[in-house]
């Protein structure tokens, strides 16, 4: 293990604790909550697995969201508060109760990224939930105790978030506060170690729904389906998240990787689908529909891209979701452009055809309103949608939980990025399951449908030993 790879300047958390001053001082005043919020440098270099690490034996929560192409990065330690919401308005429950808490909150950012909230939502608050995803609530926002993040310029910060009422002790905080800046500083860094699964055999019934759902299309009741299946594996050990962190970041850096830990279980990925980021004025969005395996040669690389650029029923997927994703946005924003002609997205395993969304958003909308609007997009779950949501619920004997739903971050201006929760697992002590679909549509074929979800499942497997 490496000892004081991470520095803290303790001198710093004076600024913190004058604030604290500040907040408890506006808190009398406005008989409420406040929030108190503190951005500076963090004088270190990070790894930032590695600090994920050191988060999950701080607390029972923890959070990692990495963009690993573009060196973007955050780390999430603790819960200074969370945001949970239910039901079919959780969306706009969850911006009404940021808004609430920056409206009266005491931030310093200091050129840093300043209060950031990491989470996401279910696939559908209207489905039926098990045990597996009790953690994880419809709607879910934490609110990191400290937050990690890299910054413009190759910089690192360090965010502080208190959440002040009429319980909150200040110099017990401030001895808190102080306590953990030296846990981060002085903790002994663990080196993940490694993993070995097994497979338990698959009895899904995979064709046969795969017919059903085609059954539908055939007599006009639906135009298409996304269908998702599930594996588990298990390990004769507790499954490590950082093993399977290390492995997406370095074989998909160009996806949004992610994992929420909440106590003891953990949801993470690496999502090639970036449901929409908004940064200022400025908002995007990448869908991608329509799939083939990668060649073992750059010959029949090429070949299978051609063949899928080429394919009347991969394009007819494709374009689907491309009108479902330009209707939504278009409403939302006052300029949008995106490419006609799909592009192909190659990633480690699987080459998918994309188009990219860019635009200028609408007066005052917020990144939720944008998750709102696109999900569930049909690359998740259909077209018409309620009746592919009616399928989806007969068809699926297992609880999607944030499968397919939306996970990233939000700021307290409305900026964020959420990413469409695909190639991802939920570990729960030394088992782990699998999530993959496919989408089904007019002439697509149980054989072929079942070696795509096959393969889909293999960035996880891999990063698990199983492969």
């Amino acid at each position: 293990m490496d000892r004081g790879r991470h520095t803290f300047d303790l001198t710093s958390l004076d600024a913190v604790f004058r604030l604290l001053t500040v907040g408890k001082s506006r808190f009398n005043d406005l008989r409420s909550e406040v929030l108190v919020s503190h951005t500076s440098l963090f004088p270190s270099e990070v790894d930032p697995i590695q600090m994920f690490a050191v988060a999950r034996r701080m607390d029972s929560v923890a959070n990692y969201w990495a963009l690993p192409a573009k060196g973007s990065w955050m780390i999430g330690v603790g819960e200074a508060a969370e945001i949970i919401t239910e039901g079919h308005i959780r969306f706009k429950q969850a911006q009404a109760l940021i808004q609430d808490m920056i409206h009266s909150a005491v931030i310093e950012a200091s050129g840093g990224p300043g209060p950031r909230l990491l989470g996401g939502f279910r696939f559908r608050s209207e489905s039926r939930a098990d045990e597996l995803w009790q953690e994880f609530h419809d709607g879910l926002l934490a609110l990191p105790r400290w937050m990690i993040a890299s910054g413009s310029s190759g910089k690192c910060y360090v965010t502080i978030n208190v959440v002040l009422n009429e319980r909150t002790d200040i110099d017990m905080l401030r001895k808190e506060l102080a306590d953990q800046a030296l846990m981060l500083s002085q903790h002994e860094t663990p080196q993940p170690g490694t993993t070995s699964v097994k497979v338990q055999p698959a009895t899904d019934g995979w064709r046969q729904k795969v017919e059903q759902a085609l059954g539908a299309i055939a007599d006009g009741r639906l135009s298409k389906v996304t269908l998702a299946r599930t594996m588990k594996l298990r390990s004769e050990t507790m499954i490590p998240p950082e093993v399977v962190l290390r492995s997406l970041t370095t074989n998909y850096p160009e996806c949004r990787t992610f994992a929420f830990f909440r106590h003891g279980a953990s949801f993470l990925g690496a999502s090639p689908e970036e449901l929409v980021g908004l940064d200022g004025s400025s908002v995007a969005s990448t869908c991608l529909a329509g799939s083939a395996p990668r060649g073992e040669s750059e010959a029949a690389d090429a070949e299978l891209s051609n063949w899928l650029l080429g394919s009347e029923k991969e394009r007819r997927e494709h374009k689907v979701v491309v009108d479902w994703v330009s209707e939504r946005m278009r409403a939302l924003c006052n300029r949008l452009q995106w490419n006609e002609v799909p592009y192909v997205l190659r990633l480690g395993n699987v080459q998918h055809l994309a188009t990219d969304f860019v635009g200028t958003r609408a007066d005052d909308c917020h990144v939720l309103d944008f998750v709102e609007a696109l999900h569930p997009t049909p690359a998740v779950g259909g077209v018409p949608l309620e009746p592919a949501l009616e399928m989806i619920a007969r068809l699926e004997d297992f609880d999607r939980g944030w499968y397919t739903g939306p996970v990233g971050w939000v700021d307290g201006n409305g900026n964020g990025e959420f990413a469409i929760a695909i190639r991802c697992a939920l570990l729960r002590n030394n088992e782990a399951f699998l999530y993959a679909g496919d989408g089904i549509v007019a002439g697509s074929d149980p054989d072929t449908e079942d070696r795509e979800s096959t393969m889909k499942f293999r960035p996880l497997l891999t990063a698990l030993g199983a492969l």
